[in-house]
């Protein structure tokens, strides 16, 4: 019976010096641990809050910022130069769908699509006298929805704004022309946006196709205004003949041409802003690399010693399996 109370009490005993030990294991040395990756740390804040003061002893912040400042102004400017440059101007404006309007939407497309060509036969026949030397059916020439097309289904303002975005491109092109006196247009055809590869993407195209009639003295003013425009136009591709040349009348040019506009994207303009100040340049849309001190070297994670080894293994290969 001795034995037994004396076994019973040195169990008891064990049970007691395993709790402490899996308590100190467990919750008290991580603190340790955790306490002495802090200290480093702070070592090593230190060190690098010390050499700071050694290398820029006796200057004065602000002054440095204006100094960073004005080598970052000129590269702002030049991009806001560049932003005024490559954008589509008026060419894509048109209403928008009304979100609280009780119509619904592919019918206020209808009406609004419809009141966007009528307006420009409008200006066509009161500068020629006739509406049908353009295509008579801008919708279908620029790839823009009919009304046929959403007959059977509902649609959403976002289809709505993307057809009325071609539709209002492709009248824009038809305006352009007739700024230059184009008598007959016979063809028009929107190509699908792109990213420009040759100008490292930094920039998105929208093309246009024409086949149309001009006169040399017209052909030769609208070259010369897109040359020298405040925006960013070009002719991709122009073929010109003259059928025409035994008829005594001004030369009637038939000119088929690709006509392209550019715009400045923008997320190339919000990553330059965010990376103004980090270091190294190299990719396009970037601004100037600013003078920051370099990150802290900090101390890289410490391998755990025997007891945390140990105390590893037992979790995995005790206290889990069994």
């Amino acid at each position: 019976m001795k034995n037994q109370g004396s076994i019973i009490g040195a169990i008891v005993l064990i049970a007691i010096l395993g709790g402490l030990g899996f308590g100190y294991f467990q919750y008290i040395q991580p603190q340790f641990d955790a306490y002495t990756k802090d200290e480093k740390l702070r070592a090593s804040l230190d060190e690098t809050f010390k050499h700071l003061e050694e290398t820029f002893q006796g200057y004065k912040p602000e002054l440095l910022m204006n100094a960073w400042q004005n080598k970052l102004q000129p590269w702002r400017a030049a991009r806001e130069e560049r932003a005024g440059y490559f954008n589509y101007g008026d060419w894509f404006i048109h209403d928008k769908p009304a979100q609280d309007s009780a119509r619904m939407v592919k019918f206020w497309y209808s009406d609004t699509a419809n009141k966007m060509t009528q307006d420009f036969y409008t200006e066509l026949y009161k500068k020629f006298g006739r509406y049908d030397t353009y295509p008579q059916d801008l919708r279908t020439a620029v790839g823009a929805a009919s009304d046929q097309d959403w007959q059977s289904r509902d649609v959403t303002d976002a289809e709505v704004v993307r057809n009325l975005d071609k539709l209002a491109y492709g009248l824009s092109a038809c305006r352009f022309l007739l700024k230059y006196n184009v008598p007959q247009v016979t063809q028009l055809r929107l190509w699908p946006p792109r990213i420009a590869e040759e100008y490292a993407q930094m920039l998105v195209v929208q093309t246009v196709g024409v086949q149309f009639s001009i006169t040399a003295k017209d052909l030769v003013k609208m070259m010369d205004d897109l040359r020298t425009g405040d925006r960013y136009f070009t002719v991709d591709a122009i073929k010109v003949t003259y059928p025409y040349i035994a008829y005594n009348v001004e030369p009637q040019l038939q000119v088929s041409m690709l006509m392209s506009q550019a715009f400045y994207r923008k997320p190339f303009i919000e990553k330059s802003e965010n990376s103004a100040g980090a270091a190294g340049v190299g990719q396009p849309g970037m601004g100037p690399a600013a003078v920051v001190p370099a990150r802290p070297n900090l101390p890289p994670p410490e391998e755990p010693g025997a007891i945390g080894t140990a105390w590893k293994w037992f979790k995995n290969n005790v206290l889990y399996i069994h």
